[in-house]
């Protein structure tokens, strides 16, 4: 039988997962014909359940956040699939991403958050946009457990 964990459980094991991980997977939707589109980024995933990455301006997922902010993020560790399926965990954190202005008083706060975890990724933010991704609903997935573990965090986000 598969526990069920509480929200302050969940946001843990996910904020560990997300600490073990450089990139993750981002899915936006293509601002020119509407497809799906997935790329790697560097990231860091707050306590919280937000995610922070940074882009140039120019790449594709910058243009399509900027037309459809709505986008999905998926943290898995599937390194460890080569020795131990059963330790294969992932978390998909589905919201809203948002650019944070230079000039407001969070972004230095939170590129060092960035920093923090990966300085290489940090460096190209700061040269770029630093986007957050306010989560909607995460979920937290364990193993083979059938049991998708979720937080919802409603219309407003993680803030």
């Amino acid at each position: 039988m598969t526990e069920t964990l509480g929200r302050e459980e969940v946001l843990s094991q996910a904020y560990a997962l997300g600490l073990s991980q450089l990139g993750g997977t981002l899915a936006t939707t293509h601002a020119e014909d509407g497809t799906p589109y997935v790329t790697f980024v560097l990231f860091h995933l707050r306590e919280n359940g937000e995610v922070l990455f940074g882009s140039g301006v120019r790449p594709q997922h910058t243009r399509n956040i900027r037309a459809t902010p709505e986008v999905s993020f998926l943290v898995d560790n599937r390194e460890v699939i080569r020795s131990d399926w059963t330790a294969f965990n992932r978390v998909v954190i589905e919201g809203r991403a948002e650019e944070v202005a230079k000039d407001s008083a969070e972004y230095g706060p939170l590129l060092q958050e960035l920093e923090g975890k990966n300085r290489m990724a940090a460096v190209f933010t700061d040269r770029g946009i630093l986007f957050r991704i306010r989560p909607r609903r995460l979920i937290l997935m364990r193993g083979f457990e059938a049991t998708r573990h979720i937080v919802d965090f409603g219309e407003e986000g993680a803030g």
